[in-house]
């Protein structure tokens, strides 16, 4: 399921003038049971700067965009990978917790949260998401959902959100996280 993500990386060459810096797969990129994260770029500062002609992907990889930060990166998501229904919920908050504190997440998973949907979270950022493949459920706070499909974008606002993918295709999505902070 899995693919390389392509990443062509502009800058400016010794007498100013553009040209490509990197153009290849992301060699930042974590498989997991649920479907891969891989990492394009990101920078810690606003407005971001773009002098540097070194690798900007925040490696190893972090859920959160750093304080005045963005993350870009892509996500594939598996089918079929489900949890079985009958596990206790302190097994799925011991999961959760040790998954999200892997990504050096910010979110503390909650019994809550877990027994939402093993996936429920939320990160102060403002993101951006673009289904580019497959059928993915947003679940929230409220019980709605939301079935999302190709072309489809989401503008989540540092909420409490889970995924499902549906169906037997994988989903990927393009995700631009920008640093924020909660509301009031």
């Amino acid at each position: 399921m899995p693919q390389d993500v392509r990443r062509v990386v502009t800058g400016l060459d010794s007498k100013g003038r553009a040209r490509v810096l990197m153009d290849g797969p992301s060699p930042h990129y974590e498989d997991r049971p649920s479907g891969r994260i891989t990492e394009i770029w990101s920078n810690a500062e606003s407005p971001a700067t773009y002098d540097n002609a070194g690798d900007r992907a925040i490696w190893p990889m972090q859920h959160d965009p750093e304080p005045n930060g963005t993350i870009c990166r892509v996500l594939e998501m598996a089918p079929g990978f489900e949890i079985p229904a009958d596990t206790p919920p302190e097994e799925l908050l011991a999961l959760a917790k040790s998954v999200f504190a892997s990504m050096q997440s910010d979110f503390v998973p909650t019994l809550e949260s877990v027994q939402r949907h093993p996936s429920f979270h939320k990160t102060d950022s403002l993101d951006y998401l673009a289904i580019l493949s497959g059928r993915l459920t947003m679940l929230m706070d409220d019980d709605e959902e939301v079935t999302l499909g190709p072309g489809d974008v989401v503008v989540q606002q540092g909420v409490m959100h889970g995924w499902r993918v549906e169906g037997d295709e994988p989903v990927r999505m393009f995700a631009v996280l920008i640093d924020g902070h909660p509301a009031k």
